[in-house]
């Protein structure tokens, strides 16, 4: 798909353009981030010495728009669709340059699987065929419980993907702790993991043991737009997270196309 074609594809669908996540929302994030909680902070420490406006100005320059200027706070988000093209070349460029050297250790991991899971099979299993590895850390593992009621979680991996599951179910989770408990399998960071293709906590525990990371963010995830911008990472993509499997296909398609660039 051309970069206009999925352009549109993006405003269409409204993975990005006008986003079904209200400018609120993101505000209410961005203060959950910088007060320190986990489910916002993605394990990483930014949240430490940022205020709210470092918050917001970190989604305004990775996502575009600003959520504090909206006209109505309760109305659609926006993601700037040309800011999301230009990560999906990014994020293109990069699984190609791991494709075409062949033999990388990858990690790949969702929170969101009900969204993204089949997007990340796809990479998984084109990287696998082009000679990576793929890494499943404490697969079929449970991990001790949390503190309040969610209970004991574990982690399985579906076509190369980790997920969070509960024993029965999939589970969603914004936290870090999944992340970290597999790279401290794996024995920790740089040199052990190539490269990590992950979202939310899963994303930021890698990018804060200082692997590199290819990432996606709605705009209402600020802890990644925020290590973007203090240059923890590069490679984070601003779409909506959580919409139907098929319509990220088209996405799908443009970071697989190896001679795209």
């Amino acid at each position: 798909m051309s970069d206009p074609g999925l352009r549109g594809h993006l405003v269409a669908s409204r993975l990005a353009g006008d986003v079904a996540t209200s400018p609120r929302w993101t505000l209410d994030n961005c203060a959950k981030l910088v007060d320190g909680q986990p489910d916002y902070t993605f394990g990483l420490p930014d949240w430490r010495d940022a205020d709210l406006d470092d918050a917001v100005a970190a989604v305004r320059a990775v996502c575009g728009g600003d959520p504090s200027a909206a006209a109505d706070p309760y109305g659609p988000g926006f993601i700037d669709p040309d800011l999301a093209v230009a990560a999906v070349a990014v994020h293109r460029d990069r699984l190609a340059a791991v494709a075409r050297g062949g033999g990388a250790r990858v990690l790949l991991a969702t929170g969101h699987p009900t969204g993204l899971l089949p997007h990340y099979g796809a990479i998984a299993r084109a990287l696998q065929a082009t000679g990576s590895e793929l890494l499943a850390p404490l697969d079929d593992v449970l991990l001790a419980p949390e503190p309040g009621p969610r209970g004991r979680r574990g982690i399985r991996f579906l076509d190369g993907v980790a997920c969070v599951h509960d024993g029965a179910a999939l589970r969603h989770t914004h936290l870090a702790r999944f992340m970290e408990a597999m790279l401290d399998e794996l024995g920790g960071g740089p040199g052990v993991v190539d490269l990590v293709v992950a979202d939310h906590g899963m994303a930021g525990a890698a990018i804060a043991r200082g692997l590199a990371t290819l990432s996606i963010a709605d705009v209402n995830d600020p802890a990644l737009p925020l290590a973007q911008v203090r240059g923890r990472t590069d490679a984070v993509l601003p779409l909506d997270d959580n919409l139907a499997p098929r319509l990220f296909l088209p996405v799908t398609a443009a970071v697989l196309d190896w001679n795209g660039g």
